[in-house]
């Protein structure tokens, strides 16, 4: 949610901080996490981003109280993990080269300043290739996929493990985008408790999380049910702020994937604009929090960097 009531605060050394206000849309969201967080963004009088601005160039209050900052960074590059679902489904849908020629416009097309890692997720998560630049050692990887043709599909276990183990946690800007289909999900030891704690977690941490699904039938949902792939991918996707689209043919895949690198090359455009501010919340939390920045500097305030729909 954008913030508009505007208001005045003075920070330290009698600097006057121009601020607007936010309230508190998900105080359960916010109250798991140790630090709040906060999106500015901060822009000089010709519309230009700020650069270089730290935590002494920021105030946060929630109410009346004043907060104390711990970082101040400016948003991006991304951090994009690509998962394919290399299952049996995969291989019954005969999207062996559609799936090539998609990652490749993907990497084409994505901004060359981003990091990819290479991941599959039939039968287990295997990292291909860590975080890189280096888009011709990726696609050199995509096409040593092999479709394993007797193994299902690890989603939930392939998200949390690629957070876990190949995440820093402390990324202003991760994203994860899944190629998948209707398949078998073959993840353990999932109830709704521990469900809600790996969702809890992505958006906790800002992880944004983006879904092609490829079924024959075009469909998503069966009456509704979350604990299938299609709807534990659809409800991680809505919850996270990122895009689940399905599509009927795998040779529209290279298209799909192509667009959506110029999407999020678009909102990248946008957020990098923007810096995350980390603060230690007071207790108990405020109903408002407010912001400013120090003088010459224009700001809007976001409580998240979710892409628009």
């Amino acid at each position: 949610m954008e913030g508009r009531m505007q208001r005045s605060v003075t920070g330290g050394g009698l600097v006057l901080f121009a601020a607007v206000a936010l309230g508190l849309s998900e105080p359960a969201a916010a109250e798991a996490q140790a630090l709040g967080r906060l999106y500015i963004e901060a822009l000089d009088a010709e519309g230009r981003v700020v650069p270089g601005l730290t935590t002494r160039d920021f105030i946060v209050l929630e109410d009346d109280a004043r907060a104390d900052i711990v970082s101040a960074e400016q948003v991006g590059p991304m951090k994009v993990a690509l998962l394919i679902d290399n299952g049996d489904r995969m291989s019954e849908l005969a999207a062996f080269y559609p799936l090539r020629d998609a990652t490749e416009a993907f990497l084409d097309t994505l901004g060359p300043e981003h990091e990819v890692a290479l991941f599959t997720i039939a039968r287990n998560l295997q990292r291909r290739v860590d975080f890189t630049r280096d888009r011709e050692a990726l696609q050199a990887s995509v096409d040593d996929i092999v479709l394993d043709s007797g193994a299902g599909t690890v989603l939930l276990d392939g998200i949390r493990q690629t957070w876990e183990r190949y995440y820093e946690g402390d990324e202003t800007l991760p994203v994860m985008v899944l190629i998948l289909t209707n398949g078998r999900e073959t993840s353990r030891n999932y109830n709704d408790t521990t469900y809600r704690a790996l969702v809890e977690t992505l958006i906790a941490r800002g992880v944004m999380v983006n879904v092609l699904q490829l079924s024959a039938s075009g469909g998503s949902i069966r009456g509704g049910n979350v604990s299938t792939m299609p709807g534990y991918a659809r409800n991680i996707a809505s919850n996270t702020g990122g895009v689940y689209e399905t599509i009927t043919t795998a040779t529209g895949m290279p298209e799909w994937l192509r667009r959506y690198a110029e999407r999020l090359n678009a909102h990248y455009a946008e957020v990098s604009k923007r810096y995350r501010v980390l603060y230690e919340p007071p207790a108990p939390r405020g109903a408002q929090i407010s912001a400013g920045a120090r003088p010459g500097v224009n700001i809007r305030l976001f409580v998240d960097l979710r892409m628009d729909q």
